[in-house]
C-alpha cells in the first residue's frame, strides 16, 4: 500500500513538473555586441532602463557605452510579446565617424532579426557591430 502511494505521488509530481515547464512563457533578450576595437555608443528613444546595484533599483539612461569585445543587453522580457513589446522607437549606434540609425520599429526589428537565435524557452536577438 505504501509503495502504491509512493508511485502515485511520483507520477503526480512528474505531471505537475511537466505542466510547469510547458506552461512557462518564453523569454526574449535583445543584445548589441561590439566586435570592434573601439567603444561604441548607443542612443535610444525612449531611454534604456537599466538596473543600478548602487541604488538597488532600475533607472533610465539616455545612452550606453559598449566597450570593445563586449555585449550589452538593451532589453529583455518574459512572456507576452517579443517584437511587439520591444519599447524602442529609434536606436542610433555611433562608432568612430559612422552611425547606424534605425528610425522605426520596422528597421529595428529587421536589424535584430539578422542574428536571431531561437531556443526551447527563449529567443535572443543581437545587433553585431564590427
Amino acid at each position: 500500500l505504501i509503495l502504491k502511494k509512493f508511485l502515485i505521488m511520483k507520477y503526480f509530481i512528474f505531471i505537475i513538473t511537466l505542466f510547469t515547464f510547458i506552461s512557462c512563457d518564453p523569454g526574449y533578450a535583445y543584445y548589441i555586441s561590439n566586435n570592434s576595437e573601439k567603444d561604441i555608443y548607443v542612443y535610444t528613444n525612449p531611454p534604456i532602463k537599466v538596473y543600478d546595484k548602487s541604488i538597488n533599483r532600475t533607472k533610465l539612461i539616455d545612452s550606453a557605452t559598449i566597450n570593445p569585445k563586449e555585449t550589452f543587453i538593451i532589453y529583455s522580457n518574459i512572456g507576452g510579446g517579443g517584437e511587439e513589446s520591444f519599447p524602442f522607437k529609434k536606436i542610433r549606434i555611433k562608432k568612430n565617424n559612422d552611425s547606424i540609425v534605425l528610425k522605426n520599429k520596422s528597421e529595428i526589428n529587421s536589424k535584430f532579426n539578422q542574428n536571431r537565435k531561437k531556443r526551447l524557452f527563449s529567443t535572443s536577438y543581437t545587433i553585431i557591430v564590427n
